[in-house]
């Protein structure tokens, strides 16, 4: 009787040295899955949902065997089977805990190949890409609502993210779901006909971060049934589109080398292609394609040559090594000539140009890439020896423009140094330059299309006042065309700034320390909505704003172009001669750009709203009236007005 005694006395002592379901679930799972499960660079695991969709057994075999196509390794060798049931018992037990759904309506099958993003432009249901289509046009056919009945436009419904620090980005909508990035790297499915939240993803971002102009994002990428978004902490991030759980999350670059990315990626046939932030700091900038199956880098460019490549010497001694220039806004793609066109930023630093003499290719250039391989094909350099901080990143629209009486396959261009741009599409051949804006920076172009630059503007110790400021001509916001019109409409920012550098030779020579950068010129600065004739770049009307705009441009076949201002107001102009036509005014100004689709056989208008980012850099003393702006974070859907039409948006509240 002694040893079963003993034997009896002994078992509660072996059952607590087993390790529980917490630790090993500690121990295996949470540098992935997250300390509470809420998801890390694996998905969330405490969803009620996921839960529901899987069963005990297959999540044994996932534990043991992982997931083929994913990071998701196996641990048969490391946990038996004993284990493994003490991981899902904890895992259960998280989930019964967890926040239920905010509805349950279900989310639909999303599917986009290639194809479809091809022919996106001739999609009257759908935006597919953050312009709606490859050439960057942000044009659509739709015309239900137009110059005669825009008066009757109202707001249908509206969707609160409850995320701090403003909303910049421009939403997809994908066979009925709208997906919208915020701020701070969140991202949500909203059922286009009921307004409900079908799911929320909340990336969980390191304690360290390194960025300028605030913790924005700027939009997702949809391709095949996969949304992709570029994080804060420079990585790229796989979501599956009917759940939003991660499918793979890569690192892109690294926080402590100043590194960040908030801007839409561009998906090209098997492929993912981003760029990163940085240039406001020391670093080294490029553009990636990766594998949208695996998340596997395809192909990398840096947008500065290393020592020995054909553009290091316009770079002195190494400071190509942390020279910036950064890809922070979002590309265009020719399917037609296989080529990818990207901005690209500023050199670093911003407006010391004593520590990085010579062109500094290519920060303030449009770089021309082959799509399969990422290598260059030509460049245009819009700002050589950039010390304003003029940047180069806005975005290209592909149009074919008639120039000096021949059709050519163009880009067209609004940089941030004042002058709106044609630039042969298939070559880098400088066509024309136009000043929309107030320029004194330079005095015009040589016959290759470089700048003449006046010398009383280069940045000093004193301090010289140059036209356009630091915010530029025209911001990342993005422009519209209507092949209607043959017109470019443009938010346009009116402002000059004092520019001065306490830089390397100032500190050489022991002059006394001074503030080096800029300062506005108080309380002048306004905005335009402006059009430009695509073929001429003669600004065909404008129509003065108060503020800067900084809110993006939507045209439509209804002969309407839709904006924003930064005071609130949601505006549609005459796209022939820029009488406004109609406004709503939403409480929170506008960084986005609207979009237009049709949904059962009703076309709607929608804008993301909440003034934040840069507003200093943006505004600053110029539009001193900013400094307290209203932000917010919410999206509005407009449609023409019908009896009783904005009672099915019921957010999911009726089953």
């Amino acid at each position: 009787m002694r040893t079963p005694w003993m034997l009896l006395a002994a078992a509660p002592l072996l059952l607590r040295a087993q390790p529980s379901g917490q630790a090993l679930y500690t121990a295996h799972c949470a540098v992935c899955h997250g300390a509470a499960a809420e998801g890390g660079s694996g998905p969330d695991l405490t969803s009620s949902r996921w839960h529901a969709s899987v069963s005990d057994e297959e999540l044994d075999r996932v534990v043991a065997s992982g997931r083929s196509g994913t990071a998701m390794p196996g641990f048969a060798a490391q946990l038996d089977a004993g284990a493994r049931k003490a991981i899902i018992a904890y895992l259960r037990g998280l989930g019964a805990q967890s926040l239920q759904p905010v509805n349950d309506t279900p989310a639909p099958p999303i599917d986009v190949p290639p194809r479809r993003l091809l022919d996106a432009a001739r999609d009257n249901n759908n935006w597919l890409t953050y312009s709606r289509d490859y050439a960057n046009q942000r044009y659509s056919p739709l015309r239900s609502i137009h110059k005669r009945n825009v008066q009757n436009l109202v707001p249908r419904w509206s969707f609160q993210t409850g995320t701090p620090d403003g909303l910049q980005s421009t939403p997809l909508l994908v066979d009925g779901v709208l997906f919208l990035s915020t701020s701070w790297n969140h991202v949500f499915a909203i059922d286009a006909r009921t307004g409900a939240e079908l799911w929320h993803y909340r990336r969980k971002l390191p304690a360290t971060l390194k960025y300028c102009c605030g913790p924005v994002n700027r939009g997702v990428a949809v391709l095949h049934d996969t949304i992709y978004m570029a994080t804060l902490d420079a990585h790229l991030v796989a979501l599956d589109a009917r759940t939003g759980r991660p499918r793979w999350d890569v690192e892109m670059g690294k926080v402590a080398d100043n590194l960040s990315a908030t801007a839409p990626p561009l998906a090209v046939g098997d492929k993912v292609i981003v760029g990163v932030a940085g240039g406001d700091f020391p670093s080294r900038c490029f553009i990636d394609a990766y594998d949208a199956r695996t998340g596997r880098r395809l192909w990398r460019f840096y947008t500065i040559p290393a020592a020995g490549e054909p553009g290091a010497e316009t770079w002195l001694g190494r400071s190509n090594e942390t020279g910036g220039a950064a890809t922070w806004t979002n590309g265009s793609y020719d399917p037609e000539l296989n080529t990818v066109y990207w901005g690209v930023g500023n050199p670093y630093p911003d407006y010391d140009g004593d520590a990085r003499r010579g062109d500094n290719l290519y920060s303030d250039s449009v770089v021309a890439l082959d799509a399969d391989t990422g290598k260059l094909k030509w460049h245009y350099q819009f700002t050589p020896f950039d010390v304003w901080d003029y940047d180069g990143v806005n975005e290209m629209v592909l149009v074919d423009v008639k120039h000096q009486g021949r059709w050519v396959k163009a880009l067209v261009h609004a940089d941030r140094n004042g002058h709106f741009y044609a630039i042969d599409r298939t070559r880098g051949k400088f066509l024309y330059a136009r000043p929309f804006v107030r320029v004194t920076w330079a005095r015009g172009f040589d016959a290759n299309g470089r700048p003449i630059v006046n010398p009383a503007a280069m940045t000093s110790y004193e301090g010289a006042e140059v036209c356009p400021g630091a915010a530029g001509g025209k911001e990342w916001n993005p422009m519209a065309y209507s092949p209607l019109t043959r017109m470019v409409y443009v938010p346009v920012i009116e402002n000059c700034a004092i520019f001065s550098n306490y830089g390397v030779e100032a500190k050489a020579k022991g002059l006394p320390p001074r503030p080096s950068g800029f300062r506005y010129l108080p309380g002048k600065a306004f905005g335009k909505a402006m059009a430009i004739h695509v073929d001429t770049g003669e600004i065909a009307w404008e129509m003065r704003t108060r503020t800067p705009m900084g809110a993006g441009m939507l045209a439509t076949a209804g002969g309407l172009v839709f904006t924003g201002d930064a005071e609130g107001n949601f505006i549609a102009h005459d796209a022939e001669n820029g009488t406004k036509l109609w406004s709503y005014q939403t409480g929170s100004g506008m960084r986005a750009g609207a979009i237009t689709y049709e949904l059962d056989g009703v076309q709607y208008v929608a804008i993301a709203t909440g003034m934040a980012g840069a507003i200093g850099g943006y505004t600053g003393a110029g539009a001193p009236w900013m400094r307290n702006y209203r932000s917010g974070g919410t999206l509005y859907v407009f449609a023409l007005f019908e009896p009783g039409a904005s009672s099915a948006f019921h957010g999911g509240a009726v089953r």
